[in-house]
């Protein structure tokens, strides 16, 4: 009798461990890339002790390992470097849950290491904002991502309403706790969606926020969860770096062959748009660190991006013109640096258009600037009176429907260019500007 309890007993055991397993809640999802290392992201279930190994797809061999501890509370997210990479090699994982092999979720992950750092490589970066996914298992809902798999980009840039927050504080929970567990449960489900899976398993994301996934509509520096949106955006979007140790924020930057990336941060530090005495949309700190970063980069090309649009002049909707001293004082700073190069993307607008800023042809010093602006990837379109309002240096027509965009870097190192595409959910390009390497700099 004595016998078959215990053996009764260790059944059970077996069972509820077996119930209990650890699972993957979301991912896996390919973060920064460079030419020698990536970054790997995973959402547990619970805390466990995880084992990643990267391995050379080629040839088969094993290149780095490292075990982590994930610990709660929740959410369980493991963000772990993936070391040892050669430039332009394709590479595979595999994970152990305590010493277990872990089959993965499908579709199957391949990162894609970057060309080596300053090569003239000929390669494409996509883009895109307003994505608000209702149901994660709803297949097909966000066909946009069909195609932006079917161009192959080397990194897909989020920039900003990556996802729909309440627009009113009481939605968020009653105390901070609650806010900052309502924010990852968001995030968590947006991550999960069907229709992301390919890119997240196949090529390098980043992300910058809006007001709609920072906080409530038109969100700003006095958002009372703002450092608990903070936290919960970087649990879940592996970047680089998040902003400096005295002016924390979701801007960074980082870099592709021979082009420099600085991804803004448009809403951390942003007074607010109905203060009479609103100075900046980036803050102080950002705005000299974003200074900082573009007199020391050598690159070819400098694209900045940002959830709000630069360059658009509109009278009443979302612009770093409405900062216009601010904005202004960029402007006059890339110029009398004689920083070259330089290339604007933006969202927000819930339509696509490229805008063309125009030098006084009295002033040598400067040359042209361009923002292309993708939105939305599947939120709501914008409305007819929004479309028809006047952006006097747009060139071309607005795209008003699902839209994403790419930047197609080419040519040899003496001639390189950057082809800026806005390309409709089906992927066609509705809308395109090359421009030479030697047309952004000045005379």
């Amino acid at each position: 009798m004595k016998s078959f309890v215990l053996a009764l007993a260790a059944v059970l055991i077996l069972g509820t461990r077996t119930l209990l397993a650890t699972e993957i809640v979301a991912g896996p999802m390919i973060g920064h890339v460079t030419d020698t290392s990536a970054r790997l992201w995973l959402q547990l279930d619970t805390s466990e002790r995880v084992t990643v190994t990267c391995i050379e797809v080629d040839s088969n061999q094993r290149v780095s390992e490292v075990t982590i501890d994930v610990e709660g509370p929740s959410p369980f997210v493991l963000d772990t470097p993936l070391s040892n990479l050669q430039p332009n090699k394709n590479y595979r994982v595999e994970v152990r849950f305590d010493g277990k092999p872990v089959k993965l979720p499908d579709p199957p992950l391949v990162v894609r290491s970057a060309p080596p750092a300053g090569d003239a490589a000929t390669f494409t970066v996509a883009f895109g904002s307003c994505m608000n996914p209702k149901d994660p298992a709803a297949k097909d809902a966000m066909p946009v991502f069909k195609a932006v798999r079917e161009v192959a980009p080397r990194a897909f840039l989020f920039l900003g309403d990556n996802g729909y927050f309440p627009n009113t504080e009481r939605e968020f929970g009653e105390t901070r706790r609650a806010a900052y567990r309502f924010m990852n449960e968001q995030h968590s489900r947006i991550r999960q969606h069907v229709d992301l899976q390919n890119l997240f398993r196949s090529t390098a994301v980043y992300a910058i926020w809006d007001d709609h996934d920072f906080g409530p509509n038109d969100a700003n520096r006095t958002w009372t969860y703002g450092k608990e949106a903070l936290t919960a955006f970087k649990n879940f979007w592996p970047n680089p770096e998040y902003g400096t140790a005295d002016a924390p924020g979701v801007y960074h930057t980082f870099s592709i062959g021979d082009v420099d990336f600085f991804m803004l941060d448009v809403r951390m530090y942003r007074d607010p748009d109905k203060d009479p005495e609103r100075k900046t949309m980036v803050g102080e700190v950002q705005f000299n660190w974003l200074k900082d970063k573009l007199k020391k980069s050598n690159a070819t090309f400098k694209v900045i991006g940002a959830g709000s649009q630069v360059l658009a002049d509109y009278s009443k909707f979302d612009s770093w013109a409405h900062y216009r001293a601010e904005r202004d004082a960029l402007l006059d700073f890339i110029f009398k640096e004689k920083i070259s190069g330089v290339v604007f993307i933006s969202g927000d607008r819930h339509m696509g258009e490229l805008t063309l800023l125009k030098p006084d042809e009295k002033d040598v010093s400067r040359y042209p600037l361009f923002d292309l602006t993708s939105s939305p990837l599947s939120a709501k379109l914008a409305s007819p009176a929004t479309i028809a309002e006047k952006n006097p240096n747009r060139v071309g027509e607005v795209l008003a429907e699902h839209n994403f965009g790419t930047l197609d870097f080419g040519g040899a190192r003496t001639k390189r260019f950057v082809t800026l595409r806005l390309r409709d959910a089906k992927g066609v390009a509705r809308l395109e500007q090359t421009v030479f390497a030697s047309q952004l700099q000045a005379p």
